[in-house]
């Protein structure tokens, strides 16, 4: 290698070498930089299609009678290069048969077993089943049958933000390595029938349903999520804290496990059952996530609720399931705000307009709108009820008093299923 006097006569001497080396140190300066804000990768490429071991069968049970018996299965597979070991728990129909499947994610703080009522519910009604304990959202001292480094760990939120060593260092890689694995060991189950499989989970498990569905894009047919949603660093209980880290690892973090940024690749029929008041999950992060989805989604806004799902949610999601993996049943209707006219007292007429199935008629419609100068947990949400305009077109209006004071509003529609769905949020100084 020439030393730097070298170089200096070179340059000067040889125009043709001058002209060389300037080529080459703008080939490489760019491929080192390249180099360096690569140097992260993506946790969960590898484990896109890896079906996991089962290492260890604890129970294997069968309930019921006739055609009707549900054989229930307890174990623990081998997750992320057998780093972790993660307990499961599968339930079908015995009788031999083409099912779908549904993989149930639990909330923070909670763990498989938690879910049992609800794995045994669905498959006696037609589905393989399956939920686990996902490391690093369970409650590492009630999650007594999984293990992996993640127990150790403190419980809480720090461990999931930790980007310490990159994005495989945060337990998040460690949950949602173990859903992928899940998911693939789920279709490859006998019986199951590969092109209907769903996901779905309640908060954390929310926030994993969303995530699962956009890394597994194709294979997940339906995804109903109860709150959870992606963009964490535009409005929810983990703001502050994403906005704390230093400005690298953010980058990193909403980069490879943000589920928002990895909602364009959701292909799924996709539903947001989020709560208005939620103290995790704040609209602005709920409609960002919305926002990057394509056109089969819908949502609802569970008024005046916080983290806590509406009395219509568990009958929601059996439709919807029934629906998308056993083509059974009406798709949700939808409801949509097409106009927000100022009037010249102030007020704003707010043009409605909806979409339902055939055969499907509204129960009713409302506008429910709160002020902005509280934050969402406190908030009071009230109503004024739509009038009918014709045929599937209503309007409502907004108060000018009440636009003066800074508003949000969405509208709420329930059908005669007891089916419930929202508009998009807006704010007293949206046009549209």
């Amino acid at each position: 290698m020439r030393n730097k006097n070298e170089l200096k006569i070179m340059m000067k001497t040889d125009h043709t070498g001058c002209k060389y080396f300037a080529w080459l140190v703008l080939l490489i300066l760019p491929a080192c930089f390249m180099q360096t804000a690569g140097a992260q990768t993506d946790p969960f490429v590898r484990y896109f299609n890896n079906i996991p071991s089962i290492i260890q069968t604890l129970s294997k049970t069968d309930s019921g009678s006739g055609s009707n018996v549900i054989t229930v299965s307890k174990f623990i597979f081998s997750s992320r290069d057998k780093t972790n070991s993660v307990y499961a728990i599968m339930a079908r129909p015995q009788q031999a048969g083409h099912y779908p499947a549904i993989l149930f994610l639990h909330g923070g703080g909670s763990r498989a077993e938690d879910l049992y009522g609800r794995v045994m519910e669905y498959a006696k009604r037609g589905y393989v089943t399956m939920a686990i304990d996902q490391p690093g959202i369970c409650n590492s001292g009630k999650a007594v049958n999984s293990e992996g480094p993640w127990k150790t760990r403190p419980q809480g939120e720090a461990p999931r933000f930790d980007m310490s060593g990159g994005p495989q260092t945060s337990t998040l890689a460690d949950a949602e390595i173990a859903g992928l694995e899940a998911f693939n060991l789920l279709a490859s189950q006998p019986g199951v029938d590969v092109n209907n499989i769903g996901i779905t989970g309640f908060s954390w498990g929310g926030y994993s349903t969303t995530m699962l569905a956009g890394l597994l894009g194709k294979k997940v047919k339906a995804a109903y999520a109860v709150f959870g949603c992606g963009f964490y660093d535009q409005g929810s209980f983990w703001k502050d804290m994403i906005a704390k880290m230093p400005e690298t690892d953010r980058a990193v973090w909403l980069q490879y496990l943000d589920a928002g940024r990895r909602a364009t690749n959701i292909k799924a029929a996709y539903f947001l059952d989020a709560a208005s008041n939620d103290t995790y999950f704040w609209p602005e992060a709920v409609s960002a996530t919305l926002n990057r989805i394509g056109k089969n989604k819908n949502h609802v806004w569970g008024p005046n609720l916080n983290h806590k799902q509406s009395i219509y949610g568990a009958a929601m999601q059996k439709q919807f399931f029934d629906h998308y993996l056993k083509n059974e049943g009406m798709p949700f209707g939808k409801i949509m705000i097409t106009k927000i006219k100022k009037e010249v007292d102030g007020s704003s007429k707010v043009s409605i307009k909806t979409d339902l199935p055939n055969g499907v008629a509204k129960d009713s419609i409302i506008l429910y709108f709160s002020e902005q100068d509280r934050n969402w947990q406190a908030r009071e949400w009230k109503t004024i009820n739509a009038v009918f305009k014709k045929e599937n077109e209503y309007s409502a209006v907004l108060p000018a008093d009440e636009i003066k004071k800074g508003i949000n509003f969405y509208v709420y529609m329930r059908d005669d299923r007891g089916i419930t769905t929202a508009s998009n949020m807006y704010d007293s100084g949206s046009k549209k």
